[in-house]
């Protein structure tokens, strides 16, 4: 229920029209679990999970000072840095100060039920808190506190600004001792380090998968969870257990294994286990670490090192074995919409390789034969495939463009298997950039064959021929979808504006216009709205135009309209006419446009005036939308 609530918000927030940042505070202030309402917050009050963290922070330490203690009272691994940090990090800034208070208190009882007075307590307390506080602020600020699901390069400020936090809390531990040490700062910063490095992603993952409605990671169990985890303790436990062999690189093999499996959270939760296990032969005087001739503080440091270098080690591969299941995806979700759209517009591509005549076609290329794509054709086949008087014509237009090393275009028939006949049309070039590839011929094969059987209904009707041909060329100069001009009669019609304005002396000024937000209008209420709302915009704004304006449907949601004797003073209220019509259109969905408006200069050339007009329409866009911009 809470997964489906999540989806439908994002699907209704889509087109809103705000950054990134408001959009997540308004999911959140809409789900029952961020708001205090619901289900979850009746079982849970507003301040049971502050109280959770105060809870797991004070049984973190707690734990943590009981299995392993380094000199001076300090753990080898603080995990409850890393609880606190995570509770920040998924909770809204309002409820940031209970949880620090919570924090606060775990931390000083802690220290206290350790033996340690009241002033060191209270100070070592401060360090922490301000640790924790200083590393969520900063990897918020930095917007890394996700680095299992970001760029590798974010694991690198996720590390960073998580050692920085931890320099300036061993800085501050060290002013609170009577005798501070070089060793007692160092202990302090990778105790806390290793705490927020191990703890902090993995409270994270799993927060972050409860707001998406699934605990697990994709196709992953929890048996295969615990399994895996199993494995790395078993190992752990065996290498830890004995100090007679340095078998410390055994855990790193399984951790591996970890991360191929589970990701991010196979590689801080076995380097989590890991940490556990060695704690515990810390305190038990076992594992390879006491072949080190060396004192217990010397030990604990080599340990925390180890397990920094097992962190450093799997987690960036975690993430780019991540980014390389993303970008498999996308290729795969790009290969399957190329192949939709080959299929709806009956078009499909092919490849030669020039020195061993392979021919490879996509699966619309076999259906447009006819035939199953079982197996590839040889070249050979694929010429045969031709009608025998299009072969040989076929035939010299590929050697040509083999030989002179340029693109090539032909229309041809092919024979099916059936005997059915198909007009194909075929257009390419040669395939000659690519360092590491054979030369070789890319083209696109195309069924026209209800074309080529109206060009021959032409051929053949005498006058009723010539008018088909007349309604053709209205139809190449009228889009579709609005009726209005497309781009072909614009660019003429904006060549005549401008030569009719050099010769009489008199202005002109053109405006483009992009209908604001449209790809979310698509993405909410499917293309046949989308559609719809093209066809308004463009109904809106041709009432608007004077007689001898013309509106265009430049491509998309992006329209041009020349405005013939008309100064940017002109042109601009024509455009602010235009605008306003459409906002205060009140059929659903409402929309709005931005305009860039552009007067020519004597002298300027069309694709100046239109790129100066596009440079003026996306100022509208960065200065918000709705709005009309003058080009300089």
């Amino acid at each position: 229920m809470l997964f489906t609530q999540f989806t439908d918000m994002k699907r209704d927030l889509r087109s809103t029209d705000c950054d990134r940042s408001t959009k997540l505070t308004k999911l959140r202030q809409s789900l029952p679990m961020f708001r205090g309402s619901g289900k979850l917050n009746k079982q849970f009050p507003a301040l049971g999970w502050p109280l959770a963290t105060g809870l797991a922070y004070y049984t973190a330490a707690v734990t943590s000072l009981a299995l392993t203690k380094g000199h001076d009272g300090i753990a080898t691994v603080w995990p409850s840095s890393g609880v606190l940090v995570a509770a920040l990090l998924l909770s809204e800034k309002r409820v940031w100060p209970l949880h620090i208070l919570a924090g606060a208190i775990a931390s000083l009882v802690a220290n206290l039920g350790q033996g340690n007075g009241i002033g060191i307590s209270l100070g070592f307390t401060a360090a922490n808190v301000a640790e924790s506080l200083l590393a969520a602020w900063l990897l918020m600020r930095s917007n890394a506190q996700r680095p299992f699901a970001a760029r590798s390069t974010d694991i690198v400020t996720f590390c960073t600004l998580a050692a920085c936090s931890t320099l300036i809390s061993a800085s501050m531990a060290s002013m609170i001792v009577p005798d501070p040490t070089p060793v007692f700062w160092f202990s302090w910063f990778s105790t806390d380090l290793l705490g927020i490095l191990l703890v902090t992603p993995l409270i994270l993952i799993m927060g972050w998968s409860l707001r998406r409605g699934r605990l697990l990671p994709r196709h992953q169990t929890l048996g295969q969870i615990a399994a895996m985890f199993a494995i790395v303790a078993a190992v752990a436990i065996f290498t830890f257990s004995q100090s007679r062999f340095p078998l410390l690189f055994l855990p790193m093999l399984t951790i591996l294994a970890a991360v191929f499996r589970l990701g991010v959270l196979g590689a801080t939760g076995g380097v989590l286990v890991v940490a556990v296990v060695s704690s515990i032969a810390v305190t038990l005087h076992s594992g390879p670490e006491a072949l080190i001739d060396a004192d217990p503080m010397a030990r604990s440091l080599f340990l925390q090192f180890y397990l920094l270098s097992l962190f450093a080690s799997s987690l960036p591969i975690a993430v780019l074995l991540a980014a390389r299941r993303r970008l498999v995806n996308e290729i795969s979700e790009s290969v399957r919409l190329l192949q939709l759209a080959e299929s709806v517009a009956n078009v499909g591509h092919w490849r030669l390789d020039i020195l061993t005549e392979t021919v490879t076609w996509s699966h619309q290329v076999f259906r447009i034969h006819g035939l199953t794509d079982d197996h590839p054709p040889a070249y050979a086949d694929a010429i045969n495939a031709y009608h025998p008087e299009d072969r040989a014509m076929v035939s010299s237009t590929i050697e040509r463009a083999i030989m002179d090393h340029q693109g090539f275009e032909f229309r041809a028939r092919i024979i099916r298997p059936g005997g059915e006949i198909r007009h194909v049309l075929s257009r390419g070039e040669f395939d000659g950039i690519s360092i590491d590839r054979p030369l070789a011929l890319f083209g696109v094969i195309q069924d026209i064959t209800a074309q080529a059987e109206h060009e021959d209904d032409l051929k053949a009707a005498g006058q009723r021929a010539e008018k088909a041909a007349e309604e053709a060329q209205i139809l190449a100069e009228t889009d579709q979808l609005t009726g209005i001009a497309n781009r072909r009669r614009v660019t003429q019609y904006l060549a005549e504006a401008m030569a009719s304005a050099l010769e009489s002396g008199r202005p002109m000024a053109i405006a483009l216009l992009d209908i604001d937000h449209f790809k979310a209008i698509n993405d909410r209420y499917g293309h046949l709205v989308g559609d719809q709302v093209i066809q308004r915009v463009a109904m809106d704004a041709s009432r608007q135009l004077r007689g001898n304006d013309m509106l265009g449907r430049f491509g998309g949601e992006e329209f041009v309209i020349i405005l013939p004797d008309a100064s940017a003073d002109i042109a601009v209220m024509v455009a602010e006419r235009v605008r306003s019509a459409v906002e205060a259109s009140r059929t659903s969905p409402s929309v709005t446009i931005s305009i860039g408006v552009a007067e020519w200069t004597l002298g300027e050339t069309s694709d100046s005036l239109l790129r100066r007009a596009d440079e003026a329409l996306y100022a509208a866009k960065r200065a918000g939308r709705n709005v009309l911009k003058l080009s300089a």
